[in-house]
């Protein structure tokens, strides 16, 4: 009896995933290239952008979103280079970039995709832009 009364509250627990239509979220890559923040999203599957969000750490005021409609929604293709839409990251501050993607299934219908984000601090080291993950 012990028994059963300890594995209803851990089933109770750890079930709560089952059936969560939340998208799941999986980390960003982040680089440098030439002298651009590059943000590439792995394992991508036929998903489209539906939101850009860029936020400094630490600062309320220093917020970039970029939404899209089904119509306008680029492709997301694996280890690309995602656009910054002209944000400008300053050297010596923290980020964190995310995206969220839809997928248009075979018979058209849309679906939430996969949530994608890193933290990252963009540094100059000996004039060198540099990015170092914080994830």
């Amino acid at each position: 009896m012990k028994n059963i009364i300890i594995l209803i509250p851990v089933l109770c627990l750890t079930s709560c995933h089952i059936n969560d239509a939340r998208p799941e979220n999986h980390r960003a890559d982040v680089r440098v290239i030439g002298e651009e923040v590059c943000i590439t999203l792995p394992d991508t599957k036929k998903e489209n952008l539906s939101l850009i969000s860029i936020n400094e750490i630490n600062n309320a005021h220093t917020v970039f979103e970029k939404k899209f409609t089904t119509e306008n929604s680029p492709n997301i293709y694996p280890n690309q280079c995602l656009s910054n839409y002209g944000f400008r990251f300053q050297p010596g501050k923290k980020y964190t970039y995310s995206v969220d993607a839809t997928q248009v299934t075979e018979g058209g219908a849309i679906k939430n995709g996969n949530s994608y984000s890193v933290t990252f601090s963009f540094l100059v080291d000996k004039g060198k832009l540099m990015v170092k993950d914080l994830n």
